[in-house]
């Protein structure tokens, strides 16, 4: 793995962080690319009442 594979990571998941945090904020669902990215399991966040 080259050091621009995982800065590319880093900023990739990061990215889903912030997008999964803004639709929380907006009560919604986050995309499931977003949650997966994350290693949330999309069946179990949305056990989660927004």
């Amino acid at each position: 793995m080259t050091v621009l594979h995982s800065i590319r990571q880093a900023f990739s998941t990061l990215r889903a962080a912030i997008h999964a945090a803004s639709a929380v904020e907006m009560h919604r669902v986050p995309t499931a690319r977003d949650l997966n990215k994350l290693g949330i399991d999309k069946a179990a966040f949305q056990r989660i009442h927004l």
